[in-house]
């Protein structure tokens, strides 16, 4: 059986056929990557809003290791470190590779080093954190996430944007719980910079602008959406059996629903319901 896998491409009816064990092992490992050089997966699109094609590769070289990278993005700003250092600014949610740890579910993969290119929404990832290693892009599946060793976790996560897109994307997580997560989504854009009309003004540089927006992820759909900045809207999210609960806490508590920590103790207080409701039932 292990030489049929090691040889052959296996797709979904062949996988049906196999033992319920070999099955779960293959599903897991179709989806994850190792560097290679044999390009044979095209990742699809995704909205048009927010997301372009990614071509990856995928080489096998031991069953028991076949992962799947992307190769990063060509963006149409420039790429290179000396036309990085004459913009304003970093695409980079943090700059350097950061060690943490892959995860598939709940299943660890292993660890890698890391960092998020929030202009091309990619997780650059790789084995070690020499220079002289060429990064890749992980693969974005919602199963898939990255929580580095400051405890930040990144994970691939389909929400509906402010203009009601259907977007997916890496978006930090903020809060856990069984029910509601409130998550971060990191906005990096790339403004043009423009030359002085005439020698009594100044250039004006290129530069990338950060922003975040907040997103709450209801574990019973697994999709986001985008937290209301009006106290009656954020209530109106809840359940009715969660409402008045929610209310109470947060003028009790004086609770500014801009503000991401006073989100939090929001989101774990409902979560705390949600389980009292679920022990009682």
């Amino acid at each position: 059986m292990s030489e049929y896998l090691y040889e052959q491409t296996l797709n979904f009816k062949q996988v049906a056929n196999l033992k319920p064990v070999i099955m779960k092992n293959v599903m897991l490992l179709a989806f994850l990557a190792i560097f290679g050089s044999a390009t044979i997966y095209a990742q699809g699109t995704v909205h048009a809003a927010c997301e372009a094609t990614v071509v990856g590769y995928t080489e096998t070289r031991n069953v028991s290791n076949f992962f799947t990278f992307a190769d990063l993005k060509s963006a149409s700003t420039p790429t290179t470190a000396t036309q990085l250092s004459n913009i304003l600014g970093s695409p980079y949610l943090v700059d350097n590779f950061q060690k943490g740890s892959l995860f598939y579910g709940e299943e660890l993969v292993g660890t890698f080093y890391a960092r998020y290119n929030g202009y091309n929404k990619e997780l650059e990832i790789k084995k070690s954190n020499s220079s002289e290693e060429t990064a890749k892009a992980l693969i974005k599946d919602e199963k898939l996430k990255f929580v580095f060793s400051n405890q930040d976790e990144l994970k691939f996560v389909e929400f509906m944007d402010k203009k009601g897109n259907r977007c997916d994307e890496y978006l930090l997580t903020k809060s856990t719980g069984d029910k509601y997560q409130l998550m971060q989504r990191p906005v990096i854009t790339y403004k043009e910079g423009k030359k002085a009309a005439n020698s009594l003004m100044l250039d004006v540089p290129s530069k990338f602008v950060h922003r975040t927006e907040l997103y709450v992820l209801d574990l019973s759909t697994n999709i986001a959406s985008h937290v209301p900045t009006k106290k009656s809207k954020l209530i109106d999210y809840f359940d009715e059996s969660e409402k008045i609960q929610i209310a109470t806490l947060i003028k009790k508590e004086a609770l500014n629903i801009k503000d991401a920590k006073d989100l939090v103790q929001i989101f774990d207080f409902a979560n705390s319901i949600s389980q009292d409701i679920a022990f009682k039932e």
